[in-house]
């Protein structure tokens, strides 16, 4: 079981225990594109730390180039100035009158709070030099805090990015800690729901955690495994599907059409996907099942983290089981029914034996709490078992038909 309890509630939507192919699918891939980065704040005005992220990896995700005299659109029209201050000032959708931004290193702090230190940090605060260079402060890599995951328009000839930081690189560099005036915690998500999905139909079936249907949508061809998960930031899940024949993961805002997609991993490896880096996007992974290896993108391109955990063939997932914001791996033992959690990718911190062999794994934040927990999916009966302790059940409900595939998420 996790090895703290936290009260802060964060973002965790993972999605549908596949059964049949022996994977957890958590939530998915994240395609930030502008037009849907900036679709929730007003100018100047409030916004949450989840938009001021997705606003920022608009322009990592589009490889905008540095420049102190070039000017690039928010996705509404907006224009910023392409260094590391007007990309600030962009992922905060400072308001700027056209082109004449004003907004510097030196003059941020006119916008912003110096916070007590850089433990006091929170996604989407910048951390600044007012005389050089100031970057987004996305989350820490690690418990010590020792290193962090930033945005930034770098100064030199490249384009924003996202990379790490080492905190004595923090404070050699003369970098303080600041918090946006208008920025503010995102609201409160609702608890993890179960669902499940029509594989001859390709029809998931949104559930609401007693035995009835919220809501159902249509996505995906046959023979794609589901997914569900918030690819937007707009704290509600919807659908989106992975082609195992190709490696590419889909996702769809609207649970109709394709939003994005990326293609990572191998053929026979399992899709995995979560907020591997505290930002409050997820990206994607993809688990060896031949030698329990771990694959965990930041940038749904690159591998950021390879990890082996557990045995081969064992079933990943992905969960939050500190409530420090990001999700970690883990892996099921199928012949035991039992959970091994890791909160740093490497070492078991927790673990749990819940339901039958044979049942099919489950995660997630049941009671909102901030921390995932286990649950199991009888497919002989159709019955799911929800546990927030991992260990005593709490709720169990018949939902579905014989031969669906339990989905999670928040709807």
């Amino acid at each position: 079981m996790p090895s703290s309890r936290s009260s802060k509630l964060v973002r965790v939507a993972l999605a549908a225990a596949i059964a049949a192919s022996g994977a957890i699918a958590t939530t998915a891939v994240t395609v930030a594109t502008a037009t849907t980065a900036q679709a929730a704040s007003s100018i100047g005005g409030q916004i949450t730390r989840s938009e001021v992220l997705a606003r920022a990896k608009s322009w990592v995700d589009a490889a905008v180039p540095y420049s102190q005299s070039s000017y690039h659109t928010d996705g509404s029209g907006t224009l910023y100035r392409q260094d590391c201050s007007g990309f600030v000032s962009m992922a905060w959708h400072i308001n700027v009158s056209g082109t004449n931004n004003g907004f510097t290193t030196n003059s941020a702090v006119n916008y912003s709070t110096q916070l007590a230190g850089l433990d006091s940090l929170k996604p989407g605060d910048t951390i600044n030099n007012i005389n050089s260079h100031m970057v987004l402060f996305v989350g820490w890599t690690d418990s010590n805090h020792t290193s962090a995951t930033i945005y930034e328009e770098p100064n030199s000839n490249s384009t924003a990015r996202s990379r790490t930081m080492t905190r004595s690189e923090m404070t050699n560099g003369g970098f303080l800690p600041y918090r946006y005036n208008n920025i503010v915690d995102n609201a409160p998500t609702a608890p993890t729901r179960v669902g499940v999905y029509h594989p001859s139909t390709q029809v998931f079936y949104e559930g609401n955690n007693a035995g009835g249907t919220l809501g159902s949508a249509k996505f995906g061809n046959a023979g794609w495994v589901p997914l569900t998960g918030d690819w937007n930031g707009d704290g509600v899940d919807s659908v989106g599907a992975y082609d195992p024949s190709t490696g590419t993961f889909y996702e769809s805002n609207d649970n109709s059409t394709t939003s994005g997609s990326a293609k990572f991993g191998n053929a026979g490896w399992k899709p995995l996907t979560g907020d591997w880096n505290g930002d409050g996007i997820d990206s994607v992974g993809a688990y060896d099942p031949s030698t329990g290896t771990f694959y965990l993108s930041n940038d749904n391109s690159t591998t950021a983290v390879t990890a082996k955990f557990g045995n081969p063939n064992w079933i990943p997932f992905a969960g939050d089981w500190n409530g420090d914001g990001k999700d970690s791996i883990g892996a099921y033992d199928p012949s035991t029914g039992t959970f091994y959690e890791s909160n740093d990718n490497a070492t078991v911190s927790g673990s749990a034996t819940y339901g039958n062999p044979g049942w099919t794994p489950l995660i997630g934040d049941w009671n909102n709490d901030g921390i995932d927990s286990v649950g199991a999916y009888n497919p002989a009966t159709q019955t799911f078992y929800l546990s927030n302790d991992n260990a005593t059940t709490a709720t169990s409900f018949v939902y579905g038909s014989a031969g669906d595939t339990p989905i999670t998420g928040r709807w």
